[in-house]
């Protein structure tokens, strides 16, 4: 099992409400734990993951084009895949006032 590294998430586009995320993962690689705001995901290719969310754990299954709305949440992501996977990551930042 691998950990993450700095190559594993690019900034495609921010601004003051989104921040764009690309994120790609090696079969095996662990995300550390992380906090994310709400989000739109868009998998770019098939995944296997494990995710840890407040003592929670889901196996989570998903193909090229599926798309997914998560809440705000702290996680930790593994791969389970046996392939590098790959998605993009659209989070809404809180409005200004």
């Amino acid at each position: 099992m691998s950990e993450s590294n700095d190559d594993s998430e690019h900034v495609e586009f921010e601004n003051d409400q989104v921040k764009v995320l690309r994120i790609k993962m090696r079969p095996g690689e662990k995300t550390p734990r992380r906090r994310r705001g709400d989000r739109v995901l868009v998998w770019l290719s098939d995944a296997h993951h494990h995710r840890t969310s407040d003592g929670q754990h889901q196996e989570i299954r998903r193909r090229r084009g599926d798309v997914a709305w998560r809440a705000a949440s702290e996680h930790q992501i593994e791969s389970l895949h046996h392939e590098a996977s790959e998605l993009i990551i659209v989070e809404l930042k809180p409005p200004r006032r």
